[in-house]
C-alpha cells in the first residue's frame, strides 16, 4: 500500500460591487507564522475495490524570516496526523522540516534535497490587473517521494477569478483552479518501485485576502491513480480519492518575555500539582502520573477534574490555538510497552479534552521512555519521567 501525503499552500458573505480589477499578490510578513490547518478525508481503492477510509491532517507552520526583491523567505514545519476509525482524536505521527522561498507571485524556490511542500505553486498569479471571470494559466509541481527515488511531475493548471466580495470585513477573491496529470512512464529508464502510469484530477476553490496578500481558506476535490505492474501482464491499480477542507490564519510569534509573562499567569491558574513550563514547543502544562493507575490508560475520577479545569483555561486563554497532549513513561518494561502505553495514556487525555472543549486542532502522541526528565535510576527521577504534557503551541 502506497501512502501519499500531500501538503499545499492551497464565512459570513455579504454582496457589495467589488473592484473593476486587481493584482492579487503573496506575501508573509516578517516575522509572522502562517499556519495552515488542512484536513482530508481519505478513500484508498485498489482495482477500483475500496480497502479503506480514514481522516488525515497537515498543520504547515511557515514563519518568514527574510525579505528580499518581494520574495519570502520561510522556515515550514509540516505536520501529519492520521485519524482511521474508531479514533475520536487525530495522532501525531510525522513532522517533516523546510526552509525555502516564495515570490510575490506564488513561485517556490525549494532545495534540491527537500521534499516538503510537495505540491507547488498553487495558486500562482499572473502579475497584472485581472477582472472578475479573466483566466490564466500557470505550472505546477508534484513531487511523488513513496519511491525508492522522488520523482517531480509538472503539469499546467488552469485558474479563473470567479468573484470578489466582502467576506469578515475584507475584500476577498474568489479562485477557481483544476489541474489534470497524465504521464506514462512504461517503457522508461525507471526504478523497478515506479508505476507504469499516474493518472490525477484536482479541482478546487481558493478564498484569498486582496489587501494582506495571504490565502484564507480553501476546498478542493483530489484524485490520484497509480499503475503498478503485478507481473504475468497484470496491472494494479492503487487509487486515492481525497476531499480537503483548509483553513489559514496569520500569528505573530510571541517572545521570551512574553512566553514567560504567560507561563506565570498560567501556572496561577492550573489545579495544585500542576506544573507549567515554556520550551521551544510552546507553554508546557505538566501533569504526573497521578492521572492513571498503574498499568492502565484509564482516567481517575479525581483527575478528571483536573482537567476540566485546565479545559477551562484553555478554551477561555487560547481557544485558536494548536493543543498537543504528549504520553511519556520511565525506563522500566520493554520499550514496545512504554510506547503502548505511553500512547494511550495521551489518547486517552486527549480524548477527553475534545469531549469537553470541541477544539478540532487537538492530536496526541506517545514517546515511551525516549524523552526523561530525570535520572530513570532512582525512583524519584523515574517518577517525574511519568508524566503527560498538554502543549499549547505559541512560536
Amino acid at each position: 500500500m502506497k501512502k501519499l501525503f500531500l501538503t499545499v499552500l492551497a464565512l459570513c458573505v455579504y454582496p457589495y460591487t467589488p473592484a473593476s480589477a486587481v493584482i492579487l499578490k503573496w506575501d508573509i510578513p516578517k516575522n509572522e507564522r502562517l499556519e495552515i490547518v488542512r484536513t482530508a478525508l481519505v478513500r484508498f481503492l485498489v482495482n477500483d475495490k475500496l480497502q479503506k477510509i480514514y481522516e488525515e491532517r497537515n498543520i504547515i507552520d511557515l514563519t518568514c524570516y527574510g525579505k528580499k526583491d518581494q520574495t519570502s523567505s520561510v522556515k515550514g514545519t509540516f505536520s501529519v496526523y492520521r485519524k482511521g476509525s474508531p479514533d475520536e482524536v487525530f495522532r501525531l505521527e510525522k513532522q517533516y522540516p523546510s526552509d525555502f522561498a516564495i515570490d510575490e507571485l506564488g513561485r517556490y524556490t525549494v532545495p534540491k534535497d527537500l521534499y516538503i511542500p510537495n505540491l507547488r505553486h498553487i495558486p500562482t498569479f499572473p502579475g497584472k490587473e485581472i477582472a472578475q471571470g479573466d483566466r490564466w494559466t500557470a505550472d505546477a509541481e508534484l513531487i511523488l517521494n513513496t519511491f525508492s527515488i522522488p520523482f517531480k511531475l509538472i503539469f499546467s493548471v488552469e485558474y479563473r477569478l470567479a468573484e470578489i466580495r466582502k467576506k469578515n470585513g475584507a475584500d476577498t477573491a474568489t479562485i477557481t483552479y483544476n489541474f489534470l496529470i497524465n504521464m506514462n512512464l512504461a517503457g522508461g529508464k525507471y526504478p523497478a518501485d515506479f508505476p507504469q502510469k499516474i493518472l490525477g484530477k484536482d479541482e478546487g476553490t481558493i478564498y484569498w485576502d486582496i489587501e494582506n496578500k495571504r490565502p484564507v481558506s480553501m476546498n478542493e476535490k483530489y484524485r490520484i491513480i497509480l499503475y503498478f505492474s503485478a507481473g504475468g501482464g497484470k496491472i494494479e491499480a492503487t487509487e486515492h480519492q481525497m476531499y480537503f477542507d483548509t483553513r489559514m490564519k496569520m500569528y505573530t510569534p510571541l517572545s521570551p518575555e512574553q512566553k514567560e509573562q504567560a507561563r506565570k499567569e498560567l501556572k496561577k491558574e492550573v489545579p495544585e500539582g500542576v506544573d507549567v513550563d515554556t520550551d521551544k514547543r510552546g507553554l508546557v502544562i505538566r501533569l504526573g502520573d497521578v492521572l492513571f493507575d498503574f498499568d492502565s490508560s484509564g482516567l481517575k475520577p479525581d483527575s478528571r477534574q483536573k482537567l476540566d479545569k485546565i479545559i477551562d483555561i484553555l478554551k477561555k486563554k487560547y481557544p485558536d490555538r494548536e493543543i498537543i497532549v504528549e504520553g511519556h513513561t520511565d525506563s522500566i518494561g520493554e520499550p514496545e510497552y512504554n510506547e503502548r502505553l505511553s500512547n494511550n495514556r495521551a489518547r486517552t487525555v486527549a480524548e477527553y479534552m475534545k469531549s469537553k472543549s470541541k477544539t478540532d486542532k487537538l492530536s496526541y502522541r506517545g514517546f515511551g521512555a525516549e524523552r526523561p526528565l530525570a535520572d530513570n535510576a532512582t525512583k524519584e527521577g523515574r517518577q517525574k519521567n511519568r508524566r503527560v504534557e498538554i502543549i499549547i503551541k505559541l512560536q
